[in-house]
């Protein structure tokens, strides 16, 4: 059985080739039917993979109209965030027409 570790090398040599992939991910597959500790960890990983974000790195934030009252946060993947704010100030009372 293999460990993968020779498929991972390979690849990380030349990640676009579709043929060393494919011997990574043969080789990881046969490892974990034939060890559970190993496919424990690997479903594991993978969990935590997939939270990771990927992509251009590009944001794109807007605000436009309006006023905003409070925190406004510009960016991009946040998670787990809180905000206390204090209440958006009142609005001043009309001013009665005076008659002249």
């Amino acid at each position: 059985m293999s460990s993968g570790e020779a498929e991972l090398a390979g690849l990380e040599l030349s990640p676009g080739d579709q043929e060393r992939a494919h011997a990574l991910s043969t080789a990881l597959a046969v490892r974990c039917a034939l060890d559970s500790d190993f496919r424990t960890a690997l479903e594991a990983w993978y969990a935590r993979a997939t939270l990771v974000s990927v992509g251009d790195g590009a944001v794109r934030n807007t605000i436009s109209g309006g006023t905003q009252h409070g925190p406004v946060l510009q960016g991009r993947d946040f998670s787990g965030l809180t905000f206390t704010a204090a209440p958006p100030p009142e609005e001043p009372p009309a001013t009665p027409p005076t008659r002249d």
